[in-house]
């Protein structure tokens, strides 16, 4: 699937509130027993204040959002939401792989966290060639060995 990414701008905030709030709904079901609308603001405005949110856009119009943070040699996975009807369609698959692909050739490592009930992303992880790191009470930690492999 063909994809072009946008920085996120302020005019941007409500569909990304709009695409957080679909995305992670029955995640947080799932991990909380219920949506917590203060813990979903609360969330929403640390992860706009840490800057670096991409738009996803397919056919011209935004599906999702990337959010990678760097520092020195480390890539950070922060987040990616895609809008629940577009999942499923390889999209998240195309993007992890750029993401990859970018960090491998900049010989940075790359890193992730997911909720632990977040099975289908832990599975594309995986497939990706993640592995896990370490566990808390809710997520998973991962890391790519992207640079660890030669490259190649």
């Amino acid at each position: 699937m063909k994809y072009s990414l946008k920085p996120a701008s302020k005019s941007d905030k409500a569909f990304l509130d709009m695409l957080r709030r679909q995305a992670y709904r029955k995640l947080f079901d799932a991990t909380w027993g219920e949506w917590n609308e203060d813990r979903h603001l609360q969330h929403f405005a640390q992860t706009w204040e840490a800057g670096a949110i991409t738009l996803i856009v397919a056919n011209r119009l935004p599906v999702g959002m990337i959010q990678v943070l760097e520092a020195g040699d480390e890539v950070e996975l922060a987040e990616i939401q895609i809008l629940p009807d577009q999942q499923n369609l390889g999209l998240g698959t195309r993007v992890m792989e750029d993401v990859i692909d970018s960090a491998r050739k900049r010989h940075k490592r790359l890193s992730l966290h997911l909720g632990l009930k977040n099975v289908g992303a832990y599975r594309l992880y995986k497939r990706l060639g993640f592995r896990d790191v370490r566990r808390s009470e809710t997520h998973i930690f991962m890391e790519h060995d992207s640079i660890e492999d030669g490259g190649s």
